[in-house]
């Protein structure tokens, strides 16, 4: 029996591709959008699927993504992404764990990078994300050196988000001979017969909906010069680069060490390590991880503590930690669990987003940040972004759920404690009009 995958008629730039996958080659496509990354990539998992026995992922920034998109997702022409899978090849489906296991014992695996350190286990030989501009960028450094073991390769498709993650890996593999490079903007991708997938006609209409011209750089033409659009720091972020307030920090030893938290359970959960140092915040250390318990993440910041020789101050969780959560007693609520083992946290107010976003530009002038311990939440805070609402064409008020959020809400809850606690107000200024 013969069976042929691609089963779809690849565009030129797919086909592109698969010439390169057949040579071993790892892939890194910088493409517009609707340009058929995703069908591209079902392709190349079935394909390495049947090529080379063992497991092989294809990761979505977040698990949810990764059912929504593929597993239950359409293309364009309203076909299943899945049917892109000989049937021929499938022995069984796992729908909850969204895996296929194929005939000669490979496994495919659907999940998100939001939960990397579950991945760790899976031992894969081939690693594909979908929109790797958007993913945590730790997930890759953790997975890479299993893939390098392994004789492995990765795919590594998106479209630009500005000079983050995605930019840097862009110019560090581009002249890797063992890397397949396409950078693609709407003039360069077309169909079979010739003409370009994406029209002038339809930047025309995306622009009519109300796209701006940021944008159309950005999905478009593939952009990396254009800002990370939708970013809510930008400025703030630009300002601590050029005033110089990015850099090596020590704890001061005769300051006590605070800490402030966002508490995801299951998920990502951020702590943030800080002194006040007379009118400046500094931020000494960042804890974050997923698929830890509350007590994971106390130790390690109590582990700083001892080794800095710094004495404790004050804990700060959101006003969810008084929900019964599991933990060391499935009854109790976190903040009970906590005090229970000498830890005297305190509840943040409740506080809503707007307002919370405004105090971090408040406080954001006194915010010193150390450039060893903290370099993942300097990018979280460059890479949390609005939401885009494609079909309005305008940003939403909601931020966009990426791997950013859970580190960008502690700092949130340390800007809204800051301008509570620390915030000390300055004398009423007199102005006169006699001169």
């Amino acid at each position: 029996m013969y069976i042929r995958i691609p089963g779809r008629n690849p565009y030129p730039h797919q086909a592109r591709m698969f010439k390169s996958l057949a040579q071993d080659k790892n892939i890194l496509a910088v493409i517009h959008r609707r340009a058929g990354k995703d069908i591209f990539c079902v392709d190349a998992l079935a394909y390495r699927g049947v090529k080379r026995v063992g497991t092989h992922l294809y990761l979505f920034p977040l698990h949810k993504q990764a059912r929504s998109v593929v597993w239950q997702g359409m293309d364009f022409e309203g076909l299943p992404f899945l049917s892109s899978i000989p049937h021929a090849i499938v022995e069984k489906k796992n729908e909850a764990r969204m895996e296929i296991d194929l005939f000669n014992g490979s496994k495919l695996i659907l999940g998100g990078s939001n939960n990397y350190d579950g991945l760790m286990g899976t031992n894969p030989v081939t690693i594909i994300y979908s929109e790797f501009s958007l993913h945590n960028p730790m997930a890759r450094q953790h997975l890479d050196p299993i893939l390098i073991q392994n004789k492995g390769l990765e795919i590594l498709q998106y479209t630009p988000r500005g000079m983050n993650h995605g930019y840097e890996i862009y110019n560090t593999v581009k002249d890797n001979p063992d890397y397949h490079i396409e950078h693609l903007s709407v003039e360069q991708t077309f169909k079979h017969d010739g003409t370009r997938i994406i029209t002038d006609e339809d930047i025309a209409r995306a622009k009519s909906r109300g796209m701006s011209e940021e944008m159309i750089r950005q999905e478009f033409y593939v952009d990396f010069e254009v800002g990370n659009l939708g970013a809510y720091y930008t400025r703030e972020m630009s300002d601590m680069v050029r005033e110089g307030r990015i850099m090596p920090l020590r704890p001061d030893r005769s300051l006590p060490l605070h800490t402030i938290w966002d508490l995801g359970g299951t998920d990502a959960t951020a702590g943030l390590v800080y002194q006040i140092v007379g009118k400046y915040i500094h931020i000494l250390m960042l804890f974050h991880d997923t698929g830890m318990g509350l007590k994971h993440y106390l130790d390690l910041a109590e582990r700083y503590r001892q080794s800095v020789q710094c004495q404790w101050g004050q804990h700060w969780m959101p006003h969810d930690v008084k929900q019964e959560h599991q933990g060391w007693e499935h009854t109790e609520s976190r903040i009970m669990q906590a005090r229970k083992h000498g830890w005297p946290l305190m509840v943040i107010p409740k506080v809503n987003f707007e307002d919370g976003i405004e105090s971090v530009r408040y406080m954001f002038p006194r915010l010193r940040i150390d450039s060893n311990n903290c370099q993942q939440l300097l990018r979280a805070l460059r890479e949390y972004q609005r939401q885009f609402k494609e079909g309005q064409g305008i940003f939403s008020k909601h931020p966009l759920e990426n791997w950013a959020v859970h580190i960008a809400d502690a700092v949130r809850y340390l800007a809204v404690n800051y301008k509570r606690l620390y915030d000390i107000p300055q004398p009423q200024t007199s102005y006169s009009t006699n001169l």
